[in-house]
């Protein structure tokens, strides 16, 4: 794991900048412009819905038919352009889509969220450049470069929201400059992917139509077939959440629940890294039969991200009255709900990340069309959830729906990949550390209140992490992590 773990360092170290930037913003900013910013997160779920349909499978071919085409000699065989030529047709289709049912989708919203009917056709141009920017991304990752395309996609946008917001925020510039806005930086970020990969020398632009075989094609169409509606289906099962309260609710308590499971997010920080650094190491054991190899990716994978959840989570959650208390006192009210948006939300991340590499080990095999039950199980279970909720008791329903199909979905694909490969996630360290964290943070609970947040929030959350990791390394829970322990011992002690 010696180039994933060098990628994954440095992608965690961009990661906890933009954290920081993300939480003065969220903070500090987004709290004061709920409205704005619910729309804007609602349009940006757009591009984020509509990946599969949209890349027409494309984000996930680029890293599951990737080795058959590989050849940088010859240009990677038109790969490329071949990745492209599907989002060109995928954008297409999902405008057709939306053109036949705008109008109905319209006319339930429009009285909740009328923001949505004056501003909703943008989001297409801007979903779009970010579903291109997705792909290349994914493109990327081939190469083992995750770092630059994070910077451009992730971290330049931590830093634009927020200066557009509160351009609104002191009316310096209208709400409209800054959607707009928005969709000049998706823009922007197409032409520096582009440029990136020029640079990388892997912008091969040539198509080659004649590798496509007629046993490919066949292949590749299968996949794409699957992965438009199974992908589709996921992204409803477990994304759909923000979109579906901006509907059923209003476009302000879409801002709040984006702001709550911002927080929530902070726990994946060590999921973004390790997933993007691994995916392509899943689909070359996958390529090449290596499962023994592939067995010892899936367990480490899955202890190293529980561990960093864990630590996120418990130290979050320790403190999560006094992480509230930040936010603008003129706002504590309604921002109150979203206590619980977080611990669901966050529930939903610790069982993503505790189950590892299982979604991507199907998706990239030769039995990804199994994984299909369970997606279309799971967004129905979504949709249903949310309809029966939202109304009822608001933002909160959004929450428990996403967390139920979350464990519903990853159960499922657990048994399959036991059930196909004979490889299971956990192991006793499992145990071991779902213990550890639980005895910590009842240590932590007992820590009084100062009655300074900030304070309050340094001693809970800093002796749940501290006492936590140091159980960790004595226990040697994760091998990975005793070495990155030692390997920062030696440099710096």
């Amino acid at each position: 794991m010696g180039v994933i773990r060098r990628q994954s360092l440095k992608h965690v170290s961009v990661s906890l900048i933009g954290l920081l930037v993300g939480a003065a913003s969220t903070f500090l900013v987004y709290p004061h412009v709920r409205e704005g910013f619910g729309l804007i997160q609602v349009l940006m779920q757009v591009g984020l819905l509509g990946l599969p349909v949209m890349s027409l499978g494309a984000n996930t071919v680029a890293i599951r038919f990737f080795p058959k085409f590989q050849d940088k000699l010859m240009g990677h065989h038109g790969f490329l352009p071949l990745l492209l030529m599907l989002c060109g047709l995928g954008f297409a289709l999902s405008g057709l889509i939306a053109f036949l049912f705008w109008e109905q989708y319209m006319q339930r919203v429009e009285h909740n969220a009328p923001l949505i009917r004056e501003y909703l056709w943008i989001a297409f141009p801007m979903g779009f450049f970010s579903v291109v920017n997705a792909v290349l991304s994914m493109y990327s990752a081939n190469f083992k470069r995750i770092v630059v395309p994070t910077i451009l996609i992730d971290f330049s946008q931590k830093l634009v929201l927020p200066s557009l917001l509160m351009g609104v925020w002191q009316q310096w510039i209208t709400l409209e400059i800054a959607v707009w806005g928005m969709l000049l930086h998706t823009f922007c970020v197409t032409i520096g992917m582009i440029l990136y990969l020029r640079s990388l020398g892997e912008w091969h632009w040539k198509p080659d139509w004649a590798f496509l075989n007629p046993s490919l094609k066949k292949e590749l169409m299968g996949f794409i077939s699957f992965w438009v509606l199974g992908g589709f289906a996921l992204t409803i099962a477990t994304k759909s959440d923000v979109f579906m309260v901006g509907s059923l609710s209003t476009v302000k308590a879409a801002g709040t629940f984006v702001i709550a499971a911002a927080l929530a997010a902070i726990i994946e920080l060590p999921i973004k890294s390790l997933y993007t650094a691994s995916v392509s190491s899943v689909a070359s054991h996958l390529a090449e039969g290596n499962f023994k190899a592939l067995g010892k990716l899936y367990q480490r994978v899955s202890i190293n991200l529980l561990v960093g959840g864990l630590m996120l989570f418990g130290g979050l959650w320790v403190s999560i009255d006094s992480i509230f208390e930040l936010f603008p006192k003129s706002q504590s009210g309604e921002m109150a709900f979203g206590i619980w948006v977080f611990f669901f939300i966050g529930l939903s991340k610790m069982v993503d990340m505790s189950t590892g590499l299982n979604n991507y080990m199907i998706f990239y095999s030769q039995h990804y069309r199994y994984a299909l039950i369970s997606l279309l199980i799971a967004a129905t279970l979504t949709v249903s959830l949310n309809i029966l909720l939202i109304p009822k008791i608001g933002m909160i329903g959004g929450a428990i729906s996403t967390l139920i199909a979350v464990v519903f979905y990853n159960s499922f694909n657990v048994w399959l990949v036991w059930l196909k490969f004979r490889l299971f996630p956990f192991t006793k360290e499992t145990i071991m550390a779902l213990g550890v964290a639980l005895m910590c943070f009842v240590a932590a609970s007992f820590i009084p209140h100062t009655g300074y947040y900030l304070l309050d929030i340094l001693l809970r959350g800093g002796v749940f992490a501290a006492f936590f990791g140091i159980c960790v390394i004595k226990l040697e829970i994760s091998t990975d992590i005793n070495t990155l322990a030692k390997m920062i011992w030696q440099k710096y002690f």
